[in-house]
């Protein structure tokens, strides 16, 4: 109205009208002065968090260290172990402490300071409140308590596990249950209901713990669930392998990264083991210590060699311990056999039937194939074997002969890779095929000679018992030095162990 007047009479020039890029500055000065204290605020806000978020895990560490050694990491396998919270990582030799840690990977052994020995499989959540009580939360563990640690307590979300001096193992599956497995001795089990009777287990015996109820139920005990140790025993079985001389031998004793598959002749004919799927450790419990864990074609795991050495006189020989949870098909124990070419070997299981077999490749390109009419067993360690002699190619199983088939000589070692527990990978028909033909069980004690071993040497491993948990003729151990002429080990076998 006034703009329309002041254009009327002609006087629109004299009038001031506010700008508003000055009004926008007025406003924002003003909006900036306020502002400061709300920023300022903000970024002590933040600043706060950082210093906590920095900070919080630096004084739990501290907390951490301030704590009396318990005890320390004796040994480890793949073992992946960090203290919860703090972001520490625990190698061999490093100090325990109370505090709560996590094992995401392997196998690790702790031995506290009254010599009991822990050893825990990831995955695995835990509390160690001193030497004689610890908490599991989630996980698997084995104990060896020797007297100075009598009466530890392992602690379930359901249960107390009181030592009474003993060898027991315990598993939780956080919200499902806990199990208490007795290799030797005695503990109590104490429900964490305390209207529920406690219970006793002696050897052999297990109980079982569901987070319902809570009240325990005996089970069939199953000491081929827990690792009990990641030393292989010194065996009279193993003695006389190494005295017949393999070109390679695996033990599957656990090695210290976790991948690694150990050659013990000699040779250092190492494996790599592909985990695949599998997020446990590939170490189990075996027929003599411990064994390969093959959990089959849905998860892939194996072993490759990617070289060892080969016969180059047309004779040789296979021994392992093997035992199968299911019969895959064409599941492989140990092949030097690819899809597009044919090694010397290819030992395992036939196709779909199931039956123990062995194929060996002639120098004519040819394969001639030995099986066992009868399916393979389910859940047994069975000792098998095959020799090849230059003549006659024999299959045997629990030391007996299952199959026979001449053969005129064997091809020339032109295939590197030796596949274990899965058949190595190659080309097939144009197109990369990775490794197949999965074992699912385990594989213990392989070893591969490049002569020929006769039918009473197959006899004898297959009959000799192992020393750890089983009687031994004294007559026998005498023999190799393990024992002296009173029952008690010898000075021999001493000079060995050192």
């Amino acid at each position: 109205m006034h703009a329309a007047l002041a254009w009327e009479h002609g006087v629109l020039g004299e009038l001031n009208f506010p700008v508003a890029e000055d009004a926008d500055i007025v406003v924002g000065t003003n909006w900036r002065r306020r502002s400061r204290p709300l920023a300022f605020a903000a970024s002590l806000v933040l600043l706060i968090g950082l210093v906590w978020q920095v900070g919080l895990p630096v004084m739990r560490k501290q907390a951490w260290v301030s704590q009396p050694v318990i005890g320390t990491v004796k040994r480890s396998s793949g073992g992946q172990l960090s203290v919860s919270g703090i972001g520490v990582r625990l190698a061999v030799g490093d100090s325990i402490r109370k505090g709560e840690y996590e094992l995401t990977g392997g196998l690790s052994q702790l031995v506290f300071e009254n010599k009991v020995e822990i050893l825990i499989e990831a995955p695995a959540r835990f509390r160690i409140d001193s030497a004689q009580r610890l908490a599991l939360f989630e996980g698997r563990l084995s104990a060896v308590v020797p007297p100075e640690g009598f009466g530890i307590t392992v602690v379930t979300p359901n249960a107390e596990v009181v030592d009474l001096g003993t060898e027991f193992g315990v598993e939780v599956l956080a919200a499902e249950y806990s199990e208490i497995h007795v290799f030797k001795g005695e503990v109590e089990v104490k429900p964490r209901e305390h209207s529920i009777e406690a219970v006793r287990l002696l050897t052999d015996q297990a109980t079982r713990l569901d987070d319902n109820s809570g009240s325990p139920s005996g089970i069939a005990i199953a000491p081929d669930r827990f690792l009990r140790q990641l030393n292989e025993p010194r065996l009279l079985y193993s003695k006389r392998i190494h005295d017949l001389k393999p070109a390679a031998y695996y033990r599957m004793r656990p090695s210290d990264d976790g991948l690694t598959l150990i050659d013990v002749a000699g040779g250092d004919y190492h494996g790599h083991i592909e985990l695949g799927s599998m997020k446990r450790s590939p170490f189990a419990p075996g027929r003599h210590g411990n064994a390969l864990r093959l959990p089959g074609p849905a998860s892939e795991v194996h072993a490759i060699v990617p070289d060892y050495p080969k016969a180059t006189n047309h004779v040789l020989s296979v021994v392992a311990w093997v035992r199968a949870d299911s019969r895959s098909r064409w599941a492989s124990i140990a092949k030097n056999w690819a899809p597009d070419k044919e090694g010397q070997f290819h030992f395992g299981l036939l196709h779909d039937q199931g039956g123990l077999e062995v194929q060996i490749s002639q120098p004519d390109g040819r394969s001639v194939q030995a099986m066992d009419p009868e399916s393979f067993p389910l859940g047994e360690w069975q000792h098998v074997a095959f020799v090849a002699d230059g003549a006659q190619l024999r299959l045997y199983r629990n030391g007996m002969q299952v199959g026979s088939v001449p053969y005129p000589g064997l091809a020339p070692p032109d295939l590197k890779p030796l596949g274990i527990g899965a058949k190595p990978a190659g080309v097939d028909q144009k197109r990369v095929r990775g490794p197949s033909e999965f074992w699912h069980g385990r594989i213990d004690e392989l070893a591969i000679f490049n002569h020929a071993i006769d039918a009473k040497t197959i006899r004898q491993l297959f009959e000799t018992e192992f020393r750890d948990g089983f009687r031994v003729d004294e007559a026998q151990l005498r023999e190799v030095g393990l024992v002296n002429g009173r029952g008690r080990p010898g000075q021999r076998a001493d000079r060995r162990r050192r």
